[in-house]
């Protein structure tokens, strides 16, 4: 498996073009590009990341937005709403297949805080549904991703979803340090995901919880590997941290470096 790098790693330091340049400086081949504001969701604006793109020959695996910006107004109530949000949804989806992106990363809306929602999953399957339609016109995966503060934050969201949709082109994006703030061992969701993985997000934390770069913290990348193996993923992980969790960049080359050692060699 590859392993890459999010642009939203360096999030807010760097914007999405400097962080580019900065993962190309590392030799780092692989990324997930992190579009931050309306003024990055369009063609012309991912195209302009091309160059740098081909100089570093990084390729992009997949593309995620500041998701409250549109992502909930998905399944608004009002068409107006859904139609603005859809303008919105297309332009992103045009930038992406500029860049070449695999995967569209889907949040999706949020909820309150303490509370559990009561989903209409007959309503949300067929808005997915049309959602991963357009996404696949694009050549494109939509890949619903584990968030602790959105409707996905329990494994059996992913179950319900694939009960009540048609879509061959839905799919999940596995995130361990979000499974953990939901209160799940990440494998909980590995497995509800079933084959239909198609990203993954990688950090590392303590037994309290505490966020590290990998390899700092205390948790099973092997079992990780392994797991994944068995769910017969073979795409690339790709680090997604925080800026408070690391002091530089020779932190994180290092981090990259030993999840290379389990994941692109397979130990």
């Amino acid at each position: 498996m590859d392993v890459g790098l999010s642009t939203a790693s360096f999030y807010p330091d760097y914007l999405t073009e400097e962080a580019i340049r900065l993962i190309g400086n590392m030799g780092i081949r692989k990324t997930e590009v992190f579009l931050g504001s309306y003024s990055e969701y369009s063609r012309e604006f991912c195209q302009s990341l091309i160059d740098d793109l081909i100089k570093y020959e990084i390729d992009v695996h997949s593309v995620h937005t500041l998701s409250t910006q549109f992502e909930p107004q998905l399944f608004a109530s009002t068409y107006r709403q859904r139609k603005d949000a859809l303008d919105v949804w297309v332009r992103v989806l045009e930038g992406a297949q500029a860049l070449g992106a695999k995967v569209y990363v889907f949040h999706g809306p949020p909820v309150r805080i303490n509370t559990k929602p009561t989903l209409d999953f007959n309503r949300i399957g067929r808005i997915t549904d049309e959602l991963a339609g357009i996404a696949d016109d694009f050549g494109i995966k939509f890949s619903w991703e584990n968030v602790y503060w959105c409707w996905y934050s329990s494994p059996q969201f992913a179950v319900r979803l694939l009960e009540n949709t048609k879509s061959n082109n839905i799919y999940f994006t596995l995130d361990i340090k979000q499974a953990i703030k939901s209160g799940y061992d990440p494998e909980e969701f590995l497995y509800s995901m079933q084959d239909k993985i198609a990203n993954v997000h990688i950090c590392d934390f303590d037994r309290n919880g505490k966020l590290y770069l990998p390899g700092e913290g205390d948790y099973d990348f092997q079992g990780l590997y392994k797991a994944l193996l068995t769910q017969h993923y073979c795409g690339p992980v790709m680090m997604e941290v925080y800026r408070n969790n690391y002091h530089n960049y020779l932190e994180m080359q290092k981090a990259m470096n030993y999840l290379k050692s389990i994941f692109s060699d397979g130990s």
